[in-house]
This record gives structure tokens, sequence and C-alpha cells, in this order.
């Protein structure tokens, strides 16, 4: 199969440009070439040169060839919650953007500000897909998202307010004052250490161990107290915590170490203290580092929060987001929009799109005074609606308190290694007690308090505890970039005992869009029987139209033709004159003054790699099932595409019945894209929503896979296998530094500060291991297949 030109997916029908006869290449879609058009006439083309020499690191979806105004984005109640002003003083909003996939991605999109006067700077972060934009003094946000969308890079803005944005580079700078002061501290107090071991003694030592407690204080004092908070926390919930033994030992250090200055004894543990103090917290802020490179779960809300609405305000219409939507409010609706509030009719007469929340694929027929729901599209004609319930009242909003119960009800999977490390801490202290108690007993004091703060220090479980969530963290980082987007850390432990995969049929094993499959024509009509469909169907936005449509723009219509007493008749086609002739197209067949012509059926085309992907997923020792809403024949011949055994298909099926399925199934993987999936979505075990699903589906689910089809779910299988295979790995070199440790700390082979500097080794072993993965686990995650 050929490539299309912009987003490399293989071509099923080609499209051709013709506005730029210069350019013959195929594209996938019209939405694909509108983009390479509006590239071109940019100047943007060197875009092109870029990603042919690029390396692909996550595949794209065909661009959507969809205009929005995005002026919602300028609203200041939306402002507030979304912008932010920069360190210059800039407006500045975060999209997180669909489709980025190669260095070309970031040439293009940093070139924003030379082709859009609202633009001050633009920064991409490649890794989470992630556009920082600043304006300038009178730019729109709107401009901005209008121009990204135009380049076939679907926004998505951000939650990122003025305090939040405040509040973090706030932490940030404290958590660095933190680690400066102590490492500067450190180094000092280390000079003056060394002196008094090499032999200072007299004025010099004094004045030496002075110092060393005046530059040790301010991190005792200030540095040191996240590690007291935590440790606080932890003993008024009555719990166990890694940070109680290191309080306990820097506690115990200081009192010791003041004590022996106070005797007149040239001995203190400043430099071992002081030492921790740096090195644990700079591996911690390491680590939150490598946490933020992913997406966190208040970054996934744009999956399900819809886009702009137009509310009537007097006699005119203004763009709002659905949040701001109130009771009582009139809406105008117009076609192919998504229906974002529950609400009666008030005026138009359309065909409304229930499938996303019955399973329903028949469209219904609606008018004035019936009743419309969030989460159904509307498919024909605008109409415009009176709110009558909206958020957690509406009919979406009661699914989504089912599908968060649902969460609520999933048995938790409570970590190993958090155990592990409560029953390690309560040992220590165990292990430490006895230690002073039996030195203490023999009257060798200074050798029970030096032993048993190694023994605090040296088997601190940091190491333990940083095994699995630092291993999940970066596991889920990278997933990210290749277009997998994993809700939480517990997501890819669950993945990993998965015997059962549920895949939902029509947009997830097809491409969920009607194509003509066969078409036979009786007799020649007065005009070309494709320019007869075009000029009838061209205004119509029904999904049996926009089939017509390609297929006749395909076979060569170009040209259409003046309809007359034109009617879209509901439920049934559309009709009208040309010429002096009369045509008709309903019921799967079009007529010529009342005589059929010919006809037509419709099928939803499978995925051109559904196939290799059930295939795949079978080699992994996996079970493949389908459920479908669709008839028992459609359903089985589907199946029979994809290579699923007959005897693994469920047609038919209600949101009800995929439910009772998840239940028979409890160790099961869910894929699906309508919201009659998003009951079973929430119960399953683990649940995973495919590029296109609708935003509750989206909610539901545990996964979010960013490009088209179901090849990523064996990537997902084996990518958790391996990092469950990480985990485990490096749970045992903590154990085996631990058990090593204890053993030198009892036999007084390590001092204090050799402790001090052993034990954020082993945090740094954990670390390599986790970045070395496996080569499995790395081929996956580079390229999104093995």
């Amino acid at each position: 199969m050929n490539l299309c030109v912009h987003c490399d997916e293989k071509i099923l029908i080609a499209v051709f440009n013709d506005q730029d006869l210069d350019h013959n290449e195929p594209f996938c879609c019209s939405g694909c070439m509108t983009v390479f058009n509006v590239i071109n006439f940019k100047g943007l083309e060197k875009y092109y040169e870029i990603k042919k020499q690029s390396a692909i690191f996550k595949r794209r979806s065909p661009a959507e060839n969809k205009f929005q105004k995005f002026s919602y984005l300028d609203n200041k109640e939306f402002l507030d919650d979304y912008s932010y002003e920069n360190l210059n003083n800039r407006k500045t909003m975060e999209f997180y953007l669909e489709g980025i996939h190669c260095l070309a991605c970031l040439w293009l999109i940093e070139k924003l500000p030379e082709y859009l006067d609202d633009v001050e700077q633009c920064r991409l972060d490649m890794q989470r897909s992630v556009a920082t934009v600043s304006l300038k003094n009178n730019g729109l946000f709107s401009n901005v998202a209008r121009e990204l969308n135009n380049l076939g890079y679907k926004p998505h803005p951000l939650k990122r307010n003025q305090s939040i944005h405040d509040l973090k580079i706030l932490e940030e700078r404290k958590m660095l004052l933190k680690i400066g002061i102590a490492g500067a501290a450190a180094g000092n107090i280390m000079l003056y250490a060394v002196s008094i071991y090499a032999g200072a003694d007299g004025l010099y030592a004094k004045n030496f161990n002075l110092l060393s407690i005046a530059f040790a204080l301010p991190v005792l004092l200030y540095s040191a107290t996240p590690f007291y908070q935590n440790a606080w926390n932890a003993i008024r919930t009555r719990t166990l915590s890694i940070d109680i033994p290191i309080s306990l030992a820097l506690i115990i250090g200081a009192i010791s170490g003041l004590y022996n200055q106070f005797m007149g004894i040239n001995e203190n543990f400043f430099d071992s203290l002081t030492a921790l103090v740096f090195l644990l917290l700079l591996s911690r802020y390491f680590l939150n580092k490598i946490q933020e490179e992913g997406l966190t779960a208040n970054d996934l809300n744009f999956f399900y929060e819809g886009n702009s609405v137009l509310k009537k305000v007097d006699d005119q219409f203004l763009e709002i987001h659905p949040q701001f939507l109130k009771v009582g409010d009139i809406i105008k609706v117009s076609t192919n929009e998504m229906i974002p509030a529950d609400g009666v009719i008030i005026e138009g007469e359309t065909l409304i799109n229930n499938s996303l929340l019955t399973g329903e694929s028949r469209p219904q027929n609606v008018g004035i005074n019936e009743n419309v729901f969030s989460g159904t599209i509307n498919l024909t004609n605008a109409i415009l609606i009176k709110i009558e319930n909206v958020k957690e009242n509406s009919r979406v909003g009661k699914i989504l308190k089912q599908i968060e119960s649902g969460w609520i009800q999933k048995s938790p999977i409570v970590d190993l290694t958090n155990k592990i490390s409560k029953y390690f801490i309560a040992a220590v202290f165990m292990l430490a007690t006895i230690l002073f108690i039996t030195f203490y007993s023999q009257g060798k004091t200074k050798i029970a308090l030096e032993r048993s703060f190694t023994l605090l220090i040296v088997t601190c479980p940091c190491a333990l505890a940083l095994a699995t969530p630092l291993t999940l963290t970066r596991t889920l980082s990278r997933a990210s970039r290749i277009g997998i987007i994993i809700k939480n850390n517990e997501v890819v432990e669950k993945l990993s005992s998965i015997k059962t995969v549920l895949l939902d049929k029509t947009g997830t094993l097809t491409y969920g869009n009607l194509k003509i499959n066969h078409f036979k024509i009786f007799t020649n009509p007065n005009y070309p029987i494709f320019e007869v469909i075009s000029s009838l169907e061209i205004y119509s936005t029904h999904p049996v139209a926009t089939a017509l449509k390609e297929f006749s723009f395909e076979r060569g219509a170009r040209t259409t033709h003046s309809v007359d007493n034109y009617k879209e008749l509901m439920g049934t086609g559309v009709c009208g004159e040309i010429g002096n002739h009369f045509y008709e197209i309903k019921n799967s067949k079009i007529f010529e003054d009342n005589k059929c012509i010919a006809e037509f059926t419709l099928e939803d085309h499978i995925r051109h790699d559904s196939l290799a992907s059930v295939g795949e997923l079978k080699s992994l020792g996996l079970t493949v099932k389908m459920i479908s809403g669709d008839q028992k024949s459609i359903a089985e011949s589907v199946a029979l595409l994809a290579g699923i055994d007959k005897e693994n298909v469920s047609s038919e099926m209600t949101p009800e019945n995929k439910l009772l399925m998840i239940e028979k199934n409890p160790n099961a993987l869910m894929v699906g894209d309508g919201a009659n999936d998003a009951m079973a979505l929430s119960r399953s075990y683990v649940s995973v929503a495919v590029l296109g699903a609708l935003d509750i589906s989206l909610k539901a689910s545990d996964i979010y896979l960013t490009t088209p089809g179901i090849s990523h779910v064996a990537n997902l299988i084996t990518i958790s296998r391996e990092t469950m295979k990480v985990v485990k790995r490096n749970l045992v070199l903590s154990l085996i530094y631990n058990s090593v440790s204890v053993y030198a700390a009892f036999n007084g082979t390590i001092t204090p500060l050799v402790a001090a500097i052993i034990m954020p080794i082993s945090s740094l072993t954990v670390l390599a291991s986790t970045m070395i993965g496996t080569k499995k686990l790395n081929a996956r995650l580079k390229t999104g297949s093995a």
C-alpha cells in the first residue's frame, strides 16, 4: 500500500490534490490534503523535507478537516483557569497537541511566531506533546489554536492557572535552595572533618567543630524539614514511612554531635548528616523531574471536556466552553456537533445519533418539545436547545457517577514494595535498639551510639521504596512519547497479569466510517449519475451521504448541478429536481422520475492492522474476544477478517450485556470507543480507549491510545511484562544492598560517614537499572513495535 504524504498512514482509497497540480502524491483523506495545502501556502514546505530525514518516534493519525473558532479561549473566566503570566509577564497557555510525531513537528510548531503575529514565543516539549505559547500584548489564544488546528495539530488547553504556576515555581525554588544550602554546608564541613581526622587538635579542632555546627544548623533546621514533616504526618496517622528512620538518624546524630562538642570530644557526625540530607534531597529532586516528564492526571481532563458551544445572549450567539453552561441557557447545536447537556428542542428538526449512548446504530428523528441528551450527535440540521440538566445532573453526568463507583469497587492492589518497606523499617528499629542495648550494657556507649546510628543511616529503605514507582513512572513517561497515555502507575502492574482481551468492533477493529462496498447501475440517467449524487448530497452531513459523496468523488465527480425543491427527508434520504428530472436517494436506492436506476450497499471497513494486531495478541498467549452491538452476521464477518475465532464473538450486546461479559472475565483488558462501552470500561480490570473515542469513554478508561487502531494493545502487554521484570530486578538489588549493609553495620565495618555516602549509591543503582531497562522494553518504547 502507498503511504499518505502528510501522516504516513497506509492509504485504502487515495485522495489526490486538485488545488496543487504540481504535487501528485496521494493522501489518505481530504483532511491531510487540506493541511498539506495550508503548510505549502505558508511557505513551510521544508517541513516535509525534515520529516523525511527524521526518525518517526510516534505514529500520527490522519488530520481532521474540521473548522473551529476556539473563541472561548479568550473568555476571561476561561483564561483565569487556563493561563498564567511567564517570567517576562507575557500571557501564556499550554496545549496538548495531537499528531506530534517527529522533529519536523518541532520545527513547524516553533516557527509559529514567524507566521502568526499574536505569538511572542512557542516552545514544544516533544516528550509530552505539549506546546507552551506566550502571546504578544494584543495576541489572542483563539488565533493560536486555529492556526495549530489548521496545521493538523488539534490543540487541547491544559489547566495551568496563575496560582498553580506560581506555586510550582515557588516549590521548585524552595527545593533548589534547600539542596544548595545542604550541598554547600556538606562541602565545607567535609573540609573541616578531614582536618580533624588528619590530626588537628587544640584550638584548631575546637574552631573547626564550632564551624561545623554553624554550617550544619541551617541544613538540619531548614533543608531537612521535608523529612521531619513527612515523618510527623506518618506518626500522626500511625503509619510507617521511610522518613521516620531518616528523621530519627538526623535528630540522634545532631544531639550526639552537640553533646560531644559540649564534652570536649573532637568527634561529631555533622559531615555524615549534611551529606545524607544533600544526597537524599538531590535524589528526590531528580525523581520528581522524571515524574514530571509524563502527563499528570489533571492534564488528562481535556479528554472529556468538550469543544465550544454557541450560547444565545440577547439576539446573538456567543461561543463559550461547555463547563460554563447553566440551566435555562439556550444553545445552538450545528450539524455533526455533540450535544453538551440535557435539554429540550425549542426550534428545528433533525436526526440524532444515539449510538454512543445506547449502541443503537439507526439515527433517531427528533423535533420541537422533544428531549435530547448530552453525548449524542446532531446529524442533519441546526437546532436550538433549552438546557435542563448540566454536569453531574445530566445523563452523561449520572453515567460518570456510576463509572466513578466502578473505580471504587475495583480491588485495590497494595504495592508489594510498600509492604516490604514498612516491615523493613520496623525491623531496622528493632535491630538498632538491640544493637544499642547490647553495646551500652557492656559499657561501650560510644560504639553503641555509632553503630546504631550507622545502621539507621545505611539501611534507609529509599532504594526499596524507589524500585517500583521509579520504574513505573519512567515507563509511563516513555509510553506517552509513542502515543500511549497511561493514567496511573497501578495500570502497568495490572497489565502484566492480563489473560483475556475484549475488543469492541466499531471504531476499534473497524474504521467506524461507512463506505460503499457494492454499487450497481441499472439505467444511466440523463445526467452523469455520480454528479447527480454529489449535487443531491452536497449539503447533507448524514453518514450515508458522506459515504456517497466520497464514493462519487473517487469516481471523478467534480461538477455539481443546481437542485430545485431540495428536501432532506428525516430518516429516509434526499430528493430534488435537476433540470426537468426528479431525483431521489432513499433506502439504499437511487431514483430518476420515480424509476430505480441504481442501488448500493454499505459496510464499515476493517482496519488494515487489525488482523496482524489480533495475531500478535494471540502469540502473547492471550485469548481474544470481540463484543459488538451489531447484528450477528456483521459481527461474525468482521471477526473472520480480524482472525478472531467464531466462538469468541458476542453480538447484539447492550451496555448491560457488556458489563456482564466483564464480570465473567475478571482479568480482562477491555478496548472500546463509544459511551455504550463506558460502563464496561469502568468495571474492567484494565480498560483502553482508542483514538476517536467519545469523551465519556476516555474518562472511564485507564489508557488512551493517541494513534488509530489496536496495534499498540500488544505493545502495552509486552511493555507491562518487561517493566515488571525491571521492578523485580530493582527489588532484588535493593534487598541485596540492605542485607549486606545490616551485616556491615553490626560488625562496625562502616562508619556513619561511609554509611551516608553508600546509602544514596543504592538509590543511584536502582536508578541506573531503571534507565537501562530491558532490550525488549527499550525496543517497544522506542518505536512502538518490536
